[in-house]
C-alpha cells in the first residue's frame, strides 16, 4: 500500500527536519530545542543553519551577536570569537570597538567592509571596518588578483595593479603563487608581513644573514644569539625545530617559539625567533612556573588568577587550544597590546 501524496510530503518534511536538527535545532512538542554541534567556530552549513555559528557546542544566531566595528564595553559584548579593542592602547581615540584576530582580510568575513588592519606599531592583524582606518572602498578580489583601484580588492589595497593583503604564513599566499614576506609601508605604516611573489634574497629558514636583503622572507633577526633568516608565524606550533647549533645540523634539536621581533623602523612583526629547550612542550592553558616549560616560551599570569599558565602569540582563536576557555585577544594588562592567548 503506497504512502500517497500526503504521506510522501510528511516523509520529506521529517527528513528536512532531521537535517536541520543535525546542525542546530529540532522541533519537539511544538518547541525549538537546541542540538549540540561539534565544529567550534564554524559558520553556517554543514555545522549549523545559515546565519548561525557553532559556539560552545551549540549553534547561535550570528544576528544576536555584536557586529565587528560596533562600540563595546567588554569582550562579552562582542561576537563569539571577537573581542573588545581599546583604541587608546593603539594611540587612537574614540570608544572601544568589537574586533577579531586575523591573518588576511578574508578572516573578517562575513562582514564584507571589514579588513585585516595592522596598527602603525605592528604586532598583529585585527579586523576593523575599512572606512574607520582609511580604507573606505573594499571589494572582493583576493591578494594577487589584478586590480585598477583599491575598491576592487578585499583588503582595500591595490599596489601596482595587484591586490595586496596581510598574511601570517606562506599558506595565506599560496593560491596566487606568492609567499609571506616582510614589507615596508605597503599594508601598514611600517613593517608588516604581506603576500609578495618575489623575495629580496635566497636565504632560507635559519640560514646565516647580515640583513633582510639576504633572506627570501626579507627578515634577518637574532635567533639564539646569531643573525639568521627566519619566517613569519601565527603561533609557536608553526615554527620548525632547529639544531642546537644551526651550523651543525647533526646536533641536538631545539624547539623554536614565535615571538615579537623589533624592526629598525620601530614596528614589530611575528617571527620564529626564540630558541627553547627540546622539552619545552606544554600547550596553551597548561599550568606552569617558568617560561621554559611552555612550547611558546611564554608563562604568564592573568590578573584575576593566581596560577600562571602557558600562553602564546596568536592570529586566530585556533592558536589558543580550547576556544571555549581561551581566546586570541589583547592581554589584560602590560605595555603591549599585541594579541596573545588568554582566558575568556
Amino acid at each position: 500500500m503506497g504512502l500517497g501524496a500526503a504521506g510522501r510530503r510528511l516523509v520529506r518534511g521529517l527528513s528536512a527536519l532531521a537535517l536541520l536538527g543535525a546542525g542546530c535545532e529540532v522541533l519537539v512538542d511544538g518547541k525549538l530545542e537546541t542540538v549540540l554541534c561539534s565544529e567550534e567556530g564554524a559558520i553556517g552549513p554543514p555545522a549549523c543553519p545559515e546565519g548561525a555559528v557553532c559556539s560552545d557546542g551549540a549553534c547561535v544566531d550570528t544576528q544576536l551577536e555584536r557586529a565587528l566595528g560596533a562600540p563595546c564595553d567588554d569582550h562579552d559584548g562582542c561576537g563569539t570569537h571577537d573581542f573588545c579593542l581599546d583604541l587608546t592602547r593603539l594611540g587612537g581615540k574614540g570608544p572601544s570597538v568589537c574586533a577579531r584576530a586575523c591573518c588576511s582580510s578574508s578572516d573578517c568575513d562575513p562582514v564584507r567592509d571589514a579588513i585585516c588592519w595592522i596598527p602603525d606599531g605592528g604586532g598583529s592583524g585585527v579586523c576593523r571596518i575599512g572606512r574607520d582606518v582609511g580604507r573606505p572602498e573594499v571589494g572582493a578580489r583576493l591578494s594577487g588578483a589584478a586590480c585598477a583601484s583599491p575598491g576592487e580588492c578585499r583588503s582595500g589595497i591595490c599596489d601596482e595593479g595587484v591586490c595586496v593583503d596581510t598574511c601570517c604564513s606562506d599558506t595565506n599566499c599560496a593560491r596566487n603563487g606568492a609567499a609571506c614576506r616582510l614589507t615596508t609601508d605597503l599594508v601598514a605604516a611600517g613593517s608588516a608581513w604581506a603576500c609578495q611573489r618575489v623575495g629580496p634574497g635566497q636565504g632560507g629558514y635559519l640560514d646565516p644573514c647580515e640583513g633582510g636583503a639576504d633572506c627570501s622572507s626579507g627578515l634577518c633577526a637574532d635567533v639564539g644569539g646569531a643573525t639568521r633568516c627566519t619566517i613569519p608565524c601565527c603561533s609557536s606550533d608553526m615554527c620548525p625545530a632547529a639544531p642546537d647549533e644551526p651550523d651543525e645540523p647533526d646536533n641536538a634539536m631545539r624547539n623554536v617559539g614565535c615571538a615579537e621581533v623589533a624592526i629598525d623602523d620601530g614596528s614589530t612583526v611575528r617571527a620564529c625567533a626564540t630558541l627553547l629547550p627540546e622539552d619545552s612542550i606544554a600547550a596553551v592553558g597548561v599550568s606552569c612556573d617558568t617560561n621554559e616549560e611552555c612550547r611558546s616560551g611564554m608563562c604568564v599570569k592573568h590578573p584575576e588568577q593566581t596560577q600562571q599558565f602557558c600562553s602564546d602569540v596568536c592570529c586566530s582563536e585556533a592558536s589558543c587550544g580550547d576556544v571555549s576557555l581561551f581566546g586570541c585577544r589583547p592581554p589584560a594588562e602590560g605595555p603591549s597590546w599585541a594579541l596573545r592567548c588568554g582566558p575568556k
